[in-house]
């Protein structure tokens, strides 16, 4: 059977070779209907569409709606027309048909609205013409990237999300590993205090009884300054875990300041150079005396720590007008202290765990890791904030911000009557058995009176018996009845008792703001005779 004679497209011949480079799945229809040539891609993906075969037999029109034939398409020329290839399922043709006299011609490709079809039809991204007259293609890659586009913003997001929250994951265990730091220091600080205080008590009374020239003096001395490190490592547990007592008042900043210098300026060496620029118009600030030496005194010898070879060190200080503090609470006027050194400095790494408890830089044997982490507790007890800044090999600032007070009016003098002691009658209370006994000893040999008992219990009968007492000295952690829930049962039955709480640790929010009423007042072991004595005096005093 001869093939039907088809009339080939002038046009087509004559611009063949651009065309099915253009449009591979392009095609040219007679006036009878019948094809007069064919895209190059027609050959590999459907051999079926080639020259001489009907329009109307190969492809079904889906748009423009109403276009039933072939013979209806001049009726639509320009305009996007949509094909169904009948030979294959799910293909279909995007385009639109350009008219000669004796032939239209098909100009477009696959139209596919999601890329993951190509797989499934057989195609590849080199069938689709670069461009068509309506921008079909143009449409759908712009669709997809949109797509890809959102996917991206998407991923973005979600790793933002992610970080975040795995910032405040670590945040979180930030807090978690300082609620057990803390839970554990408030354990171990009231027993290790209670030994503190009887090695430190019984060492200085030693002391009273040996001559300066006898060789264990020295040797007691040293015993008294090891207690009164390990105090201060005790201390610095508490004070990170802001669970250590601050008696917050006004304070002259340039005494302070000079008192720091004064203490520092031997412990520098001849190679760092110290300089303290104050500014007059700052007169007070809200803190804690000795805290805030502290604090100054921790930033400079790490400074100091950090000049190995020498260098210059300052401490600058500056009002500001407004700043936000701890806590969130509104700006307000502050004094900002600097601490600048040029020393080694601090890479990223050690800038963001500085402030970490147990956190440190220095050789075994040379710290523990205490001093930063206390500093920063302390700020954030005085109401203010800490910030560092730092770059390796341009030294380190330590800025301080803590409230600014006006200078308070002079407090007119209190005249008081020292009251002899011989003879007053204290009731001592403490269940630990080495301190009640420490104490008894302190304090017969001021004259006091002394009754003791270990526990609310024992104290009670001692009150049942009709004693009458001058003064309560009672610990505030033991078995039964606290210290503080003993002295409230005591003065509903007894009346007002001067009293002196004492505690190596205590929860009680109370005692470690010091919100105490005239007659009482709170002890933290390990305290000194001179403290003890002193404090029972001001109360008798009263």
């Amino acid at each position: 059977m001869s093939e039907p004679e088809v009339r080939r497209s002038p046009s087509w011949q004559v611009e063949s070779a651009l065309l099915r480079r253009l449009f591979p799945f392009g095609f040219s229809v007679d006036a009878g209907g019948r094809l007069v040539a064919a895209g190059e891609r027609w050959a590999t993906f459907a051999p079926q569409v080639a020259l001489g075969a009907s329009f109307d037999a190969l492809f079904v029109a889906l748009r423009p709606l109403g276009i039933r034939e072939f013979a209806q398409l001049r009726t639509a020329l320009g305009e996007g027309v949509l094909l169904k290839f009948v030979g294959h399922p799910g293909f279909e043709l995007r385009g639109q048909f350009l008219g000669e006299d004796d032939a239209l011609h098909f100009v477009g490709g696959p139209w596919l609205t999601k890329l993951g079809a190509l797989s499934a039809l057989g195609l590849e991204l080199r069938d689709f013409p670069p461009h068509d007259t309506r921008g079909d293609l143009l449409v759908l890659l712009q669709a997809q990237e949109t797509s890809l586009a959102d996917m991206r913003a998407l991923a973005s997001c979600l790793r933002e999300q992610i970080a975040a929250q795995t910032q405040l994951q670590a945040q979180l265990q930030q807090i978690q590993k300082m609620e057990l730091v803390g839970r554990f220091a408030g354990g171990m600080a009231h027993n290790f205090n209670n030994i503190l205080m009887a090695i430190q008590g019984y060492a200085e009374l030693s002391l009273t009884r040996l001559d300066a020239t006898d060789p264990v003096h020295g040797w007691v001395e040293q015993i008294c300054a090891a207690t009164e490190h390990a105090a201060s490592l005790t201390h610095g547990l508490l004070t990170m875990s802001r669970q250590n007592p601050l008696k917050l008042e006004p304070l002259d900043l340039q005494r302070e300041l000079r008192d720091v210098e004064k203490l520092v300026t031997p412990l520098l060496g001849q190679r760092v150079q110290l300089e303290v620029a104050l500014d007059p118009a700052i007169a007070t600030v809200h803190a804690d005396s000795s805290s805030l030496k502290q604090v100054l005194m921790n930033l400079v010898l790490n400074a100091r720590d950090a000049m190995p070879d020498g260098g210059r060190l300052s401490i600058a200080v500056r009002p500001m007008m407004a700043a936000i503090l701890a806590g969130g609470e509104a700006p307000r006027e502050v004094v900002e202290i600097a601490v600048t050194d040029t020393g080694i400095g601090m890479d990223e790494r050690t800038k963001a765990n500085i402030f970490e408890p147990f956190f440190t830089t220095k050789e075994v044997g040379k710290g523990v890791g205490l001093g930063l982490s206390t500093v920063y507790g302390l700020v954030q007890q005085f109401g203010g904030t800490i910030a560092v800044e730092s770059q390796l090999g341009l030294g380190t600032t330590f800025r301080i911000r803590i409230p600014h007070l006006a200078k308070p009016a002079p407090t007119p003098a209190v005249a008081t009557v020292e009251r002899r002691v011989e003879g007053a009658r204290v009731l001592l209370v403490d269940d630990e058995p080495q301190v009640r006994q420490l104490l008894e000893a302190l304090l017969r040999r001021d004259g006091y009176a002394v009754s003791t008992a270990a526990n609310a219990e024992e104290a009670l009968a001692l009150f049942e018996a009709d004693e009458r007492f001058e003064l309560l000295l009672t610990d505030v952690l033991m078995p039964g009845l606290s210290g503080p829930e003993f002295s409230e049962f005591v003065e509903a039955r007894h009346g007002v008792l001067p009293t002196v709480f004492i505690s190596g640790h205590t929860d009680n929010a109370r005692l470690r703001r010091g919100e105490l009423p005239p007659h009482q007042r709170f002890l933290t072991k390990p305290f000194t005779p001179a403290e003890l004595s002193r404090t029972l005096r001001e109360l008798l005093a009263r």
